[in-house]
This record gives structure tokens, sequence and C-alpha cells, in this order.
């Protein structure tokens, strides 16, 4: 109804304004003055509307989105090229004794009433606006609720690994030496030259530390979910990565020395700071995490190998079934980046959210034109947009629980795509642009999958090794009581297993990846990888 009156009224005042312009020109003696008059009474509410009309039609058309006020526009447009041509026609046209009728009519009069249509239209659109900004509290309420539903528990400092991260994030930023381009964490080769030994012994509290941390199960960041944002998360998910990589470099040398209990124990440690990240309900911790888990089952890998009869109890170990169970939960995540959105829109309801907040997520001119619409975005636009993000926020949502229809994760991301594709078409602007690329998302996961059971293959070939002195290449090679059947492949149709296959350089169990070909294998993690090649596992290298 509100919107109803906003149009009513808006025509009245461009109506009225003609008509006071005719009655103008009525009076007047001379006849291009006259014609002036009357064609800017005539012509200039049209023309402030044309600009309306094109936007709503490039809204309908152009972007597509089904908040369509294109019709209404039209019919304002429509009204007001109608009715103003009468108004003049009728108002200007002589009558049978030669007065003209719009002589009559009381200029100031309809200027007075023209300014107070114009001032009801402005009024009925502050009213609605302020009913949008309103809203504003309850989506910020909703995704603060959202978000600590979602949250890991609280528990107590002494088991909370985030202020032993935080303390291990300050020492590593002070060490400028650390994330260099030479440093022992990114320069391959040997991890017992003396500059790695200098490394680790230059930082042997922060290990200290990140160990520390690692062990803890719960992590816990104090942070205000109430306003969600991508920068009050970016430096913990930069130190995590750093603390990763320190306990990576510590593995390797572990391994090198023949510790083989201590690399492992470091190695199940990269796999909970992965945890740690992945724990935090939004979407950039998320693939944090299974990037560390990744980095993880590359070292576990590399440790196989170096394994003796020995070690063979390690295989036993609670922390290796957790290294290759299975991957980190993608629903809480997604989520986590439904509060981000409806926190973000809420910035817009109430005017909060200006366009430079959102320059790192969208195009400066879009991010530019959304957040300098002001109160026609929020009274038009915003509650279609609000409507639309949630609709394509839950059927991710219910494809990451399970819900969907997809036989393996192959056709889970080709739904996952389809979904994005199909309910993008029918979302608003701003829903788009938030809107992150959810099915690379799905992809992470599903490799991810395939990673973790690639590993479990693995290390069911290394047990064997250990255990029988012989190396399987496939399910037929595996020996024992039962026989190791290898898992399905998360990618392949009818349920069919990993590859496990010798390869030059070693034993290589994989998936084929995404787009379902065998192409190969995955190449080893020191070697530079084939663009075309999408198989998804490892190769353990038998020396």
């Amino acid at each position: 109804m509100g919107v109803f009156l906003l149009f009513l009224f808006a025509v009245a005042a461009g109506l009225l304004w003609t008509a006071a312009c005719t009655a103008a020109a009525a009076r007047m003696s001379g006849a291009w003055l006259k014609a002036l008059l009357a064609t800017v009474g005539a012509a200039l509410p049209v023309i402030v509307v044309l600009p309306v009309v094109a936007a709503t039609w490039w809204l309908a058309f152009g972007v597509r989105i089904p908040t369509n006020w294109f019709p209404q526009a039209c019919t304002v447009l429509v009204s007001l090229l109608v009715g103003g041509g009468w108004i003049v026609w009728a108002g200007l046209t002589p009558r049978a004794d030669g007065s003209v009728p719009a002589a009559g009519w009381r200029v100031i009069g309809l200027a007075a009433v023209c300014g107070i249509a114009a001032a009801v239209t402005a009024g009925v659109l502050l009213i609605l606006d302020n009913a949008v900004v309103a809203q504003a509290v309850y989506l910020r309420l909703e995704a603060a609720n959202l978000m600590r539903d979602n949250l890991p528990p609280i528990v107590a400092d002494d088991a909370n690994a985030a202020a032993l991260h935080l303390q291990a994030g300050a020492a590593i930023a002070a060490d400028r030496e650390f994330s260099a381009e030479g440093s022992p964490i990114h320069k391959p080769g040997d991890v017992l030259r003396d500059e790695a030994t200098a490394f680790l012994a230059r930082h042997a509290t922060t290990l200290d530390i990140v160990r520390q941390a690692a062990d803890r199960d719960a992590c816990r960041f104090t942070r205000d979910w109430s306003r969600p944002s991508i920068d009050m998360i970016l430096a913990e998910v930069q130190a995590l990565r750093s603390e990763a990589r320190l306990l990576a470099l510590a593995a390797r040398r572990a391994t090198a020395e023949g510790r083989h209990a201590d690399a492992l124990a470091d190695i199940a440690r990269i796999h909970r700071l992965g945890r740690h990240a992945a724990a935090e309900p939004i979407l950039v911790s998320y693939l944090v995490g299974v990037a560390l888990d990744r980095m993880a089952l590359e070292e576990l890998v590399g440790l196989l190998p170096r394994l003796g009869a020995d070690d063979a109890p390690l295989l036993e170990l609670p922390e290796v079934r957790e290294l290759v169970g299975p991957p980190f939960d993608l629903l809480p995540a997604l989520y986590g980046e439904e509060a981000f959105g409806l926190a973000t829109f809420a910035g817009f309801a109430d005017g909060r959210a200006t366009s430079g907040e959102l320059e790192g997520l969208v195009p400066s001119a879009d991010a530019c034109t959304i957040g300098n619409a002001g109160p026609i975005f929020r009274v038009f636009f915003l509650e279609g947009d609000i409507a639309g993000y949630r609709r394509l926020m839950h059927g991710f949502q219910q494809l990451a629980a399970g819900r969907g229809e997809a036989a393996n994760q192959a056709e889970t991301i080709r739904q996952a795509v389809s979904l994005g594709h199909r309910l993008a078409e029918g979302q608003g602007v701003l829903s788009r642009l938030l809107l992150p690329a959810l099915e690379q998302a799905f992809l992470s996961r599903g490799r991810a999958e395939s990673a973790h059971r690639a590993t479990a293959a693995l290390v069911a070939a290394t047990r064997q090794r250990l255990q029988a002195g012989v190396l399987p290449v496939g399910s037929r090679e595996f020996t024992g009581t039962p026989p190791y059947a290898l898992p399905a492949d998360p990618f392949a149709e009818g349920g069919k297993p990993l590859v496990m296959q010798r390869v030059d350089s070693g034993l290589a169990a994989y998936s084929v990846g995404p787009d379902g070909e065998d192409d190969g294998g995955p190449v080893p993690v020191d070697e530079e990888a084939d663009d075309g090649n999408d198989d998804v596992g490892f190769v353990m290298v038998v020396e």
C-alpha cells in the first residue's frame, strides 16, 4: 500500500506541475514563451522519470532480478505522458468564445498543491525507508544467533587454544625473516642443512607454543559476531598458516633424523590446526582448514616410506585414524556465510555500510552504485534481495547436508554449479555480489574427501609392507583377514574404488577427480602438475 501511495503522489505531483506551467503559459502573450512554458510543464516530469524507467529496464532485462519494478515505472511514465499531454491540450485549446480554459486556473494554488504532493511523496518514501532501517536490528540479531549456534562451544581458558595461537602469531609476525622468500619454510631442500637447523633453533620457543596450542582440542577466538566480517579473522588465519608451515618443517626434520614418532605427532598437530581454523563458521576459515589438512596429509604420505618394522604401532595410533578419517564439515561454514551476508544487508538497511566497505568484495563501480543508491535501493530492492539471498544459501546448505540426490561428489558439485546458476538468475543485485563461489567450496570438500581416502589406502599399504614385507598395488594384493578393500572413489560413477597403481616414483592412490577421467594419477608434491590433470590423491615415493 505504501509503495502504491508513493507512485500515486509522484504522478499527482508531476501532473500538477504540468497544470501550473500550463496555467502560467495561458497568461503569456508571446507565442514562443507560451510554447516554452507548456513544453517545460509537460516534459520535465517525463525527463525526471525516464532514468528510473531505464534503470528498472536494465534490472529487469539486463541483470534479470526478480524484484521487477519496470511495469510500475512504465505506468508512471505513461500516466505522465498521457495526462500531461491532455492537460496541455485541454488547458490551451480555445473555447468557442475564444477564451483559454487554463487562463482561469490558479497558478499559485496549483504550484502549492504540487509542492504538497511532492512533499507527501518524499514523506512516504521516508516512512518506507524508516521501516526498512528498523529491520536492520533484527537482521543483525539473526546473523549473531546464526553464528552463535555454529560456533565452537565455550571452554575454559586453560583448554582454549586461541590465546596460544595469538601468542605464537605475534612471535611469528615479529620475525621478518619468517616469511621471507628464502626462509626454510618456503625453500625446499635438505632439512638437515645448517640454515634449517638455525631457523628451528631460533623458533624453538614459538614451536613449543604452537604444539601446546595444537594439543588442545578446542579453539574459540573472542569476536564480535554481531557484525561478522572477513577482516576480523584475517590475522588469525594467516598466523595458523605460518604455524602449520613451522610444524611441517619440524616434522620433515624429525623424519630425516629418524624420529618418526615425533614427526607423526607434529603432522597430527598440523591437522588439528586445520580443525581449529575450520571450527570458525565462515567459508574462508573452512577453506584454510582444508588447506592445512591437505598439508598434514602430504606430510604423512612423505613419512610413510620411511617407517620401519619397529614403527608399525604408530599406524594404529588414534592420531592416524583421525588424519585419514572424514574431512571437515562444510555445513557450519555455509551457515556462517549466510550470517555474514545478513550482517552486510543490515549495514545497507540502516545506512552504516558504504560503497567503500564493498571495495574488497565487488567491483568498485558496482559498489559505488549500490552504496550511493540510498533509500531507493532500500525501499524497492533490499527486501527482495534478502529473500533471494536466503533462498540461495538455504539451497546450498541442503546440498551440503546431503539432502540432495547426488550419487557422488562429482554429481554434488554439478548440482552446486547448477543450483548457483539457477538461483543466481533470480537474485537481487547485492546478493549476487555478496554470493561467494560456493561451487568451489563443494569442489574443495570433494577433493578433501578423495585425499583422505587415498591417504587411508596408502596407510593400509604401508601397514602391509611393515607386516608382510610386500607393498600391494591394488585390492587383490592386500593380504590379511579380512583383506583390505580400496575405498570408493568419491568422484567415480557406480561406486568404483580408488585407483592404486605403481608409477615411476612409487605407489599412487588417487581419485579420478571432478572430470571423472583417469589422467594417470597425481604427480608427486615436489613436481609441477599438469594443468589438464585433475586426479586427486598422492604418490608415495618408494626409494
